[in-house]
């Protein structure tokens, strides 16, 4: 079962889910106090903001074995007013300024993820939003897969009903079968030459460094992503998006573990 989170301290996840549960059938599911469900689908509230929810695993009351995925709905937030609809995995490479842990990556989905991306921006008609991958960042740290998917950048946006059945949508598209998954690297927080040939070539994408992240990174980050991200193949790299020490890095890791490397 996968399972949808929403925090009612966090303004955009409300909303998101308020929508979802006006226009979805979910029901109180037997014996979980504060669930519910729609087929394979289970709905909690949390009062937190899901960033510091380390410990969300540990209070699902024995349900954490019977969930496969969880979709953590959010705000999010962009200096640059960048109007998006967004999915990324979670980790910190560096620093954790929101929640998580440092130098941790958590597991990733990438068939889930990568399959509610496709869905967005095959279905999303208008023109006021971007559909696109994040890079990863930001707490929770969890043992189990999960992945975020928000709205930016305001209010405005966070209670657009087009923008949220959009991520509706997303996140109950089934499953697509991919030949494994690739970690992302370099780029802008956006990953944009990424997710286009995400986008062209159905391709899934489990864990995704940006540039930024990048500087001064370990191999032994770099091969945590890759075992992170399940079916891992390789890397997709964009080569003007990356330094040369971080490519020679990645190259390093790629050669000792025998995973391709396709540079776009």
């Amino acid at each position: 079962m996968r399972l949808i989170i929403g925090s009612k301290d966090d303004q955009a996840s409300v909303a998101m889910s308020q929508r979802l549960l006006d226009t979805v059938d979910f029901r109180p599911f037997d014996g979980q106090d504060g669930v519910l469900k729609h087929g394979d689908f289970l709905f909690s509230y949390i009062q937190k903001r899901h960033l510091y929810m380390d410990n969300l695993d540990v209070g699902l009351n024995g349900l954490s074995q019977a969930i496969d995925v969880v979709i953590f709905l959010s705000r999010h937030s962009s200096a640059a007013d960048i109007k998006s609809l967004t999915v990324h995995p979670t980790g910190n490479f560096s620093e954790a300024k929101l929640g998580g842990i440092v130098g941790r990556l958590s597991p990733t989905a990438p068939a889930d993820m990568t399959s509610a991306l496709l869905e967005m921006h095959s279905t999303y008609r208008g023109d006021e939003f971007k559909v696109t991958y994040e890079a990863t960042h930001h707490g929770p740290a969890l043992d189990m897969p999960h992945f975020y998917m928000e709205i930016g950048t305001t209010e405005a946006q966070w209670n657009n009903p087009e923008a949220q059945d959009t991520i509706i949508r997303g996140i109950f598209t089934p499953r697509k079968s991919f030949n494994g998954a690739f970690v992302g690297i370099g780029g802008g927080h956006y990953m944009p030459k990424i997710t286009e040939y995400s986008i062209e070539n159905t391709v899934a994408m489990g864990h995704m460094i940006s540039k930024h992240a990048l500087e001064n990174i370990s191999q032994d980050l770099i091969r945590q992503s890759v075992e992170k991200t399940p079916g891992c193949r390789g890397f997709i790299m964009d080569r003007k998006g990356t330094k040369s020490q971080a490519r020679e890095t990645v190259l390093s890791v790629a050669d000792s573990l025998g995973l391709e490397v396709i540079r776009i």
